[in-house]
């Protein structure tokens, strides 16, 4: 494949294009507006439902779970005070819960110390579920202490509901099932939690309220994540435009491409929209920003060369058709590598993944179309001028040109030793590669200087406050199972069990494990003159199955919350202390073998919750991360060989691609960066936009080697002119993802940090290990001509 063959294609095309400049802009204007009159229909979603598939054993587990006990969403609210049995906390309490039970929509019961609190107290029939506050606060300040003392009594509320310390309570809002998953919750169901909670009536220097719940914590993410990338597309637009001004220095340098940028993402997002494909909010930021870096760099390499071939000739159409004969076959092979590494997230099996794959691929490819149509056809209209008389002696060039030919020259004369330092860097990097981790810790994603975050972790430093958790379901074969001593005894052992691991949280020397179990032996000590020693399940099968009954005609509400109508059918809810994902997954394992020892023959054991899903996560972000690599990797290295028509040359563009991948390993695992949902998209996206500084190298020392000349002059040559614009376009690659660096957001700042350390990697494996390759293992035969 001659490059020089190619290159006569498109200056065919150039004059083609100059030719029919009028129809193709009014058809692209056509295009234009069609597309982006579909930008009001586009939907953003930030919802973590979409990483699961459907059919996945989690995804059966969990709905199977709400079907029988109603949805995993909740809203609770940590109320703080001195003392929370204070008149002034208590009243606000009661107010709060009584406003959410009734104002908030698919509200089921509010549970907190003054409602629904559902306490078993001895009667001379045996007993009945009071709630100590249901009939208002007391004015005496006695009677408040004895309700406190009666509620402090229960074992199965201290530190679950009320801190031991009287410091800490909950209110807990359940919710009755909904359809629409967590993205209705947060449009119709949250605002109005928020409504009551910043209507001002709770605020007091007495006590705080930190709210917290899974759709309510969804809500704020999506309001930071939106706010996040609405700032990051502004400052990077600013900054595109900034770069523009720096290195165009033109008005119609800066306004064309600026105009083609904003058409070409609005033209994509537009069809989005129209085949109705939801995007998702946390990851929007990235395929918009790249967009427009690699906008800004195609207008670069086609402007400089441009305005090379101009200051030689003068000649304004004969330059744009030589500049689009030089730069239109690497331009659009890297567009197509770079979108064939975008195209490998596909292979990651995770839908928000494949989204952002698809988006930054179609992004890509349209900015290059409205770049490759628009540039020359601007560049195109004006006067012709006489050539720079000043730049002659370098045959155009510039002194800037001329150092970088120099820095070429310098390099080849220290081939040897500057291969060798440039492989000692790069192996370096291997042992950070292998103390990378999968983390799909929300805080750590998300980060400490967000203000929900840091409430959040705020609220886990407590007795009662906790961020994560899952839920036990145990589910015997046989009906009434749940009245047998025995099978309650066995639930009662996987309490012990899972209060024992690692991960539980505990406080004051109580595990944060809870289940119908606690009411069950609350019912027995009751109806034995309150004794402490009768806290356990009763060994009659009669006893047990009487308590079932009265819990059933007293509070059936309660009961059936906790298990199902058909007594087989219950569950046990576990708090944790924190989230480490490798911890978490070696306890999902060992409580899943442990349900299976403890409840053989007799019950199936799963186990549902958040957690449980960023568990499957952490393998789907291995599973994924490697997928996309490795098709990224295989795309770009079969393309490389094609294009350079040899499989000796295609690896030899490789090696120095491999340079960006081990920079943001060992930087991941040397400064301990978890890899993530969002941070996981790094290496692909950078491994595709690397390639881009190579592809323009080797081909331009190609087509200097098919002019004749050899391979010292065609490498110093190259270097002279695409040296500096390899540099510019880097440092605006690097510019655009600078924004990212100063995201409060973890995940948005380690992405900046990573592509910029990986695109400054490939630019330097660029500059000394991709000419020094093809200066030492000379992969093209010599030019008889």
């Amino acid at each position: 494949m001659k490059i020089t063959s190619i290159n006569l294609v498109f200056a065919r095309i150039a004059k083609w294009q100059i030719k029919h400049r009028v129809a193709l802009l009014a058809g692209l204007l056509a295009f234009t507006i069609l597309t982006c009159a579909g930008l009001p229909r586009l939907k953003l979603s930030s919802n973590e439902e979409e990483w699961f598939d459907d059919l996945s054993q989690i995804k059966i587990d969990q709905d199977n779970f709400e079907q029988l006990f109603g949805s995993q969403d909740s809203f609770m609210v940590l109320v703080r005070s001195e003392n929370v049995f204070s008149k002034e906390c208590l009243s606000a309490i009661k107010r709060l819960s009584e406003r959410l039970e009734n104002e908030v929509p698919y509200a089921d019961k509010v549970t907190s110390l003054t409602t629904n609190l559902s306490i078993p107290q001895a009667t001379q029939d045996g007993f009945e579920m009071v709630s100590p506050f249901d009939d208002g606060i007391p004015e005496n300040p006695a009677e408040i202490s004895e309700k406190a003392e009666f509620i402090l009594s229960r074992e199965s509320l201290v530190n679950k509901i009320i801190s031991d310390d009287c410091k800490e309570t909950w209110i807990s809002l359940s919710f009755e099932p909904y359809e629409g998953g967590l993205d209705y919750a947060q449009t119709n169901i949250v605002p109005h939690i928020r409504n009551i909670l910043f209507s001002g009536e709770f605020d007091s220097d007495d006590y705080e309220l930190l709210p917290t719940g899974m759709s309510y914590t969804e809500y704020e993410e999506t309001e930071v994540t939106n706010h996040e990338c609405t700032v990051r597309i502004i400052i990077g637009f600013i900054v595109m435009v900034l770069c523009l001004i720096l290195f165009v220095r033109s008005l119609r340098g800066v306004i064309v491409p600026t105009i083609a940028t904003i058409c070409g993402i609005a033209s994509v997002m537009g069809i989005n929209a129209w085949l109705g494909i939801a995007g998702d909010a946390a990851m929007v930021a990235l395929p918009v920003l790249l967009g427009m870096a690699l906008s800004v760099g195609y207008t670069i390499h086609y402007v400089n060369e441009f305005r090379l071939f101009f200051r030689r000739s003068g000649k304004r159409k004969q330059s744009v058709i030589q500049a689009v004969e030089e730069t239109g076959w690497p331009i659009l092979f890297t567009v197509i590598t770079t979108v064939a590494s975008l195209i490998s997230f596909l292979f990651a099996g995770i839908r928000p993944l494949r989204w952002v794959g698809g988006i930054s691929a179609a992004i890509v490819f349209s900015v290059f179309v409205y770049v490759i149509i628009c540039i020359p056809i601007f560049l195109s209209f004006g006067k012709d001028r006489a050539p720079d008389s000043s730049t002659q002696e370098n045959a155009g060039s510039t002194k800037t040109d001329v150092l970088f030919g120099r820095a070429g020259g310098w390099l080849l004369k220290h081939s040897k030793s500057i291969t060798i330092v440039c492989s000692l860097v790069m192996i370096l990097q291997i042992p950070g590669l292998f103390k990378m981790k999968v983390n799909m810790d929300y805080t750590e994603t998300m980060g400490k200087k967000i203000p929900y975050v840091a409430r959040l972790l705020d609220m886990l430093s407590g007795k009662l406050g906790s961020l994560y958790d899952y839920n036990v379901m145990i589910e015997f074969d046989d009906d009434d199972a749940l009245k047998n001593p025995e099978n309650m005894k066995k639930i009662e052992q996987m309490e012990t069990f899972l209060g024992n691991l690692e991960m539980t949280k505990v406080s004051n020397g109580k595990p944060r494990v809870s289940s119908l179990l606690e009411m069950v032996k609350e019912m027995n000590r009751t109806l034995n003159d309150d004794d402490k020693s009768f806290y356990a399940i009763p060994d009659e099968e009669d006893m047990l199955t009487q308590l079932l009954f009265l819990y059933e005609i007293t509070d059936a509400d309660s009961l059936y919350s906790q298990m199902d109508a058909d007594y087989k059918t219950t569950f046990i809810h576990v708090e944790l202390n924190g989230y480490d994902a490798s911890k978490m997954v070696d306890e999902l394992a060992q409580i899943k073998q442990k349900g299976n020892e403890i409840f053989a023959g007799v019950a199936k054991t799963s186990v549902v919750g958040e957690v449980v899903n960023y568990a499957e996560m952490n393998g789907k972000i291995v599973t994924g991360e490697l997928k996309s690599f490795a098709g990224s990797f295989i795309i770009i290295a079969i393309l490389l060989i094609l294009a350079f028509t040899g499989i000796k040359t295609g690896l030899i563009a490789m090696i120095p691609n491999i340079a960006p991948v081990l920079f943001i390993g060992g930087i991941m695992g040397y400064f301990k960066m978890s890899l993530d949902m969002i941070t996981m998209t790094v290496m692909p996206m950078i491994l595709g936009i690397a390639v881009d500084d190579t592809i323009h190298m080797v081909n331009h020392i190609k087509s200097k080697l098919e002019q004749g000349y050899d391979y010292k002059n065609a490498i110093i040559l190259t270097f002279r002119e695409i040296g500096k614009t390899m540099a510019m376009t880097t440092l605006i690659l690097c510019a655009m993802f600078f924004v990212f660096i100063f995201s409060p957001m973890t995940a948005l700042s380690r992405i900046g940090i990573l592509s910029i350390a990986g695109l400054l990697g490939a630019l330097g494996a660029d500059y000394t290990l991709t000419p020094l390759l093809i200066y030492i293992l000379k992969p093209y035969k010599k030019n008889k001509n």
